[in-house]
Order: structure tokens, then sequence, then C-alpha cells
């Protein structure tokens, strides 16, 4: 039971663990973490439930008695210590009730050990011929001047569920970590794709005579119009910038969030310089915007030819099941026909 406790103490431990590092770095695998938490209580509770009724050891100083079954005989495992000093484990078998006797087992040679079980059994079964008692098989207390204290292990399946209940729990937690990499993986080439249409879109409206504000506005207004398509994470890190403008946050401040949030070096560089156009009021933003609008579209070709190289690479092993398909088709007919006709 000492050990349900520890493993209830631990979760706690961990639960205040990660709620402090949320606290402090911000969450990650929220929803692993919890899962993970909420499953390895319950096993925990489970298991604690089933060695609470039935995994207590059980002692018996004072000799033990066993019902016969008429169904047949049976063994019960006892760890056995004579006069203090443990004898090792015994499997005492039960009788039939019928019978109430035990077939003689052929001598053999045995280790002191197991000289010493085989004595046992039998001044197990010379009591129980002095009982004489029908429907009970009797452990002796005391035999030939000698103490028997036994002892039957409890059941440990509620230990075996906690543990189950953890590796499940941490398979759990592990597995929505991978789900959320690959969805932080997914979200970071998408706003990387996203990039050099909304630089270049940004620097056509500034060019315009838009303020940087204004510009972000209509971004964000023109997303709202079609945001009923696929969903697009760089434009929704735009309607925030637009709330938290609207909420009273200042635009330094909300273009310096925006550059944290969305992680990309492409897009701290963005924030940077629109900060750097409110706090200095740098006279060539339209030419670094233009500049960076032609790196980033640049870039995105550059992008584009690894994703094709790669793409092409991955229809080799297609192609090539093709070609010997096609072969086939061609051969086998050719060599049915010439062997047929020879």
């Amino acid at each position: 039971m000492w050990l349900h406790i520890i493993i209830f103490a631990a979760l706690a431990a961990v639960g205040v663990w990660w709620k402090i590092r949320r606290t402090e770095e911000g969450e990650k695998n929220k929803e692993g973490k919890k899962l993970f938490l909420m499953v390895a209580f319950c096993g925990n509770l489970l298991g604690a439930v089933l060695t609470f009724q039935n995994g207590k050891d059980k002692i018996y100083s004072e000799g033990y008695r066993l019902k016969k079954e008429e169904t047949g005989a049976y063994e019960e495992r006892f760890l056995v210590s004579v006069d203090g000093e443990e004898a090792g484990n015994l499997y005492v078998q039960i009788p039939e009730k019928e019978t109430g006797k035990t077939e003689e087992t052929q001598e053999e040679k045995l280790s002191p050990e197991e000289e010493r079980v085989r004595e046992i059994q039998e001044a197990i079964a010379e009591y129980n011929q002095e009982k004489g008692e029908a429907d009970y098989y009797y452990l002796p207390e005391e035999w030939e001047g000698k103490h028997f204290t036994w002892e039957q292990k409890g059941d440990r399946s509620g230990t075996l569920m906690a543990a189950l209940f953890l590796v499940a729990g941490a398979a759990l937690m592990i597995l929505k970590s991978r789900e959320e990499l690959t969805l932080i993986q997914k979200k970071r080439e998408q706003m990387l794709l996203d990039y050099p249409g909304l630089i270049m879109k940004f620097t056509l409206l500034v060019q315009a005579g838009m303020t940087a504000r204004k510009a972000f506005q209509k971004i964000a207004g023109d997303y709202r119009k079609r945001k009923n398509r696929k969903e697009r994470y760089a434009y929704e890190e735009i309607l925030v910038v637009c709330y938290e403008m609207d909420s009273g946050v200042s635009e330094a401040e909300a273009y310096r969030r925006f550059g944290e949030r969305c992680g990309q070096v492409k897009y701290k560089t963005f924030a940077t310089l629109l900060i750097q156009n409110l706090q200095k009021g740098s006279r060539h933003l339209e030419d670094m915007l233009e500049r960076e609008s032609v790196e980033a579209w640049e870039e995105r070709k550059r992008k584009a030819r690894v994703l094709g190289e790669a793409a092409a690479t991955k229809l080799l092993g297609p192609m090539v099941l093709m070609l010997l398909v096609v072969m086939a088709v061609i051969m086998i007919p050719a060599c049915l026909t010439f062997y047929g006709g020879a």
C-alpha cells in the first residue's frame, strides 16, 4: 500500500513542478501531460483499491486450516519459517475431499533445501493423518518441538495495474508530444510559405501611403472576409496584433509580441523593422521592406526547388515498380508463346 501512496505523492509533485514550469516558461504538451496525470492517477487509484482488498500479506503463527474441495486437489503457496528461521517457499497440496490422501512420490536425491522442504511436507501429512479431518487440511503450529509460521503473500495485481497505467500514461504523453511537434512543424512550414506574400502585401500598402497599423488592419480585414477557408497561422497572428492594439496595447509592444509568437527569424526581423520605424522614424522603411520582400521570394523559390527535387526522388521508387510491371506484361506472354511453340 505504501507504494501507491508514494506514487500519489510523486504524481502530485510532478503536477506542481509542471505548473511552475508552465508559469515560468510557457506550456508545452499541455494535453499530453494532463492525460498522463489523469491516466496514472486513475490506474494507481484502482491498484490501491485492489491492494487494499487483496494485497495484504497473511501471516499464520498459530497454525491454519484449508478447506478441502470436492472438485479435486489444489495447491497453495506459503512462505514457511521454522523456529523463526525462514525455510523458503512451500507448495502445500490440499487433497480431494473424498480421499484425503496424498500420493507417494518416488525417492530422489535432493539438495539440503529440498530435503528440508520434503521434511516439512511429510510433517504436514503426518499431522493431518493424526487429525483425521475430512473437510479441512491443517497447517501445524508446532511439530516435534519446532514452531511453524506460515505466510501467504497478498495479491500483487494492484501494483501491476498501477505500473501498467503509468506506462500507458507515459506512452500517451509521448504520442501527444509527437502530435504537438508535428503540428508545430506544420505551422512553421506554413508560416514560412506565407511570409513572402504577406511581406509583399504589407510593402505595397505602406508604399501606397498607409501606416503600419492601418496596413495590419487592412490585411486582417481581408483575411476575415475569406476566413471560411483553411486557417493560415500567420494571418491569425496578425488578427491577434489588431485585437491587442484595439484593446489598448501599445503598437510597439504588439509588434514585439507578434515576433515572439511567430518564433521565426523572418517574422522577428519584420517586427524589429516595424519597432525601429516607430522609435526612430526610419526614412528608409519602404526600401528595407522591399528588399526584405525580394529576399523572401528568392528564399521561397529556393525552397520550392528543394521540395521539387525531394518529390522527384520519392517518385523514383514507384517509377521503377511501374517499369518492372510493364516489362513483366511484355515478357511473360512472349516467353509463354516461345516455350509453348517449342
